[in-house]
C-alpha cells in the first residue's frame, strides 16, 4: 500500500524510514545509527523524524510483535452481538471494562457489535464469556461465539514505498514453543511486548530491567527472532494517520474441502492483514472463514473484496464494515 494525500503529510525519507521501522527494524546496540547508514542520513536525523512521526500520531510504539500460538499461554474468541442503538452504549461500556476484550467495534451488520476476548495465564475464557453475556443482558440468541479453528495470517502492516513488504523474520512453522523457556527470556518478553524505548541504546534499557548485559538481550532476541517466538520486532503504526481509513471484516462461507486452498490464497493479498477459520453456527452463521481488508476507502476495500472473490471462486461473502472503533489494545502474554 503506497500512502496517499491523506492524513499526515510523509516525505520520501519518512516513508523508507517507516518502512525500514517496521520490517526491518536492527537488533544491534545503536539502532538509529544503523538505520541512518541504510537511509544515508545520520543518527539525530533518524531520531528526530522517528520523535516527529510519534507526536503526529503515526507511530504509535515499537515492541515485540509475538506468536501466540509458540507461546501458548492465552485462548480467544470472536464475539458478535445484536444490540439495539439505545443499548449500544451502556452494553459497549460494560464489554470494554474487561481488559481481556482487546478489539471492540460497531460493523455495518445486523450483528453490529464485534469484539475479540482473550484470557492468558490462569483465567478461563467461558467463565469471561458467560459473565460478559450476563452482564450486557443480551440475549443469547443474539450473540455469536465464534472461536478460532486455523490461523492463515496476522500480519499487520503496511506498504509505505515501491519496494514492497519485506517478509516476517522467523520460524513460523517450526515447533518452538515457551512451555520451557528460562525467566531470563520470559522477562525479555514482558519487558519488550508492551514498549521498547526511543532512546540512544533502547535494549540497554531492556538490560537493566532484566539484570543481564546489553549484548545478552541482544542475542536473546535475535535467537526468539529467529525461532519464530518473535515473529517481528518494530512499529505499530496508526493506519488512520497515513490515509488508511477504511477497514472491513470479509466473511466468506466456504466449502469445507476448499478452506485450505482458499485461505492460503487469501493470505497472500498484502491488502489481507488477518485471516483465520472459524466456526460457524447452523441456523445463525454460516460463514467460516474470516480476513481483514484496510484500503484507502470503501469502493476499494469493496473492490478488493470483489477481485479476491473471483480469483479464489468464491462468491458467497459479506463486507462488514467498522465505522466506529470502540477499543483497541494488545494482548500482554503472563511473562
Amino acid at each position: 500500500m503506497n500512502v496517499k494525500g491523506l492524513g499526515v503529510k510523509l516525505d520520501k525519507l519518512d516513508k523508507e524510514l517507516l518502512q525500514q521501522l517496521q520490517d526491518n527494524f536492527p537488533v544491534v546496540k545503536r539502532p538509529w545509527t544503523a538505520l541512518g547508514k541504510m537511509l544515508g542520513i545520520s543518527e539525530d536525523e533518524v531520531l528526530s523524524r522517528i520523535q516527529r512521526l510519534s507526536a503526529d500520531g503515526v507511530i504509535r510504539k515499537l515492541r515485540t510483535i509475538l506468536d501466540a500460538k509458540k507461546l501458548n499461554t492465552c485462548s480467544s474468541t470472536l464475539m458478535a452481538m445484536k444490540v439495539p442503538e439505545a443499548k449500544m452504549e451502556g452494553v459497549v461500556n460494560v464489554v470494554n471494562e474487561y481488559m481481556s476484550v482487546t478489539h471492540n467495534y460497531r460493523r455495518e451488520h445486523d450483528y453490529n457489535l464485534w469484539f475479540t476476548v482473550t484470557t492468558c495465564g490462569s483465567k478461563d475464557l467461558g467463565s469471561t464469556v458467560e459473565e460478559i453475556i450476563r452482564r450486557t443482558g443480551i440475549p443469547e440468541h443474539d450473540i455469536l461465539d465464534l472461536p478460532t479453528t486455523s490461523v492463515f495470517k496476522i500480519d499487520v502492516r503496511f506498504k509505505f514505498t515501491n519496494g514492497g513488504l519485506k517478509a516476517m523474520n522467523g520460524n513460523t512453522n517450526g515447533n518452538t514453543n515457551m512451555n520451557n523457556a528460562d525467566a531470563i527470556n520470559k522477562a525479555i518478553i514482558h519487558s519488550t511486548q508492551e514498549r521498547i524505548p526511543l532512546v540512544d541504546e533502547p535494549f540497554a534499557e531492556i538490560a537493566k530491567e532484566t539484570g543481564i548485559s546489553q549484548d545478552e538481550v541482544i542475542a536473546r532476541l535475535n535467537e526468539l527472532i529467529s525461532v519464530g517466538v518473535i515473529k517481528r520486532l518494530g512499529i505499530s503504526v496508526n493506519q488512520r494517520k497515513i490515509g488508511i481509513v477504511a477497514n472491513a471484516v470479509v466473511a466468506w462461507k466456504v466449502p469445507q474441502e476448499q478452506v485450505e486452498r482458499v485461505g492460503t490464497m487469501l493470505s497472500a493479498y498484502r491488502e489481507i492483514t488477518h485471516c483465520y477459520e472459524r466456526v460457524t453456527v447452523p441456523g445463525k452463521w454460516e460463514c467460516n472463514l474470516f480476513t481483514v481488508i484496510h484500503s484507502y476507502n470503501r469502493e476499494s476495500v469493496e473492490e478488493t473484496a470483489r477481485m479476491m472473490s473471483e480469483a479464489v471462486g468464491i462468491s458467497d461473502y459479506l463486507v462488514m464494515f467498522s465505522n466506529e472503533q470502540f477499543k483497541r489494545t494488545s494482548v500482554m502474554h503472563p511473562y
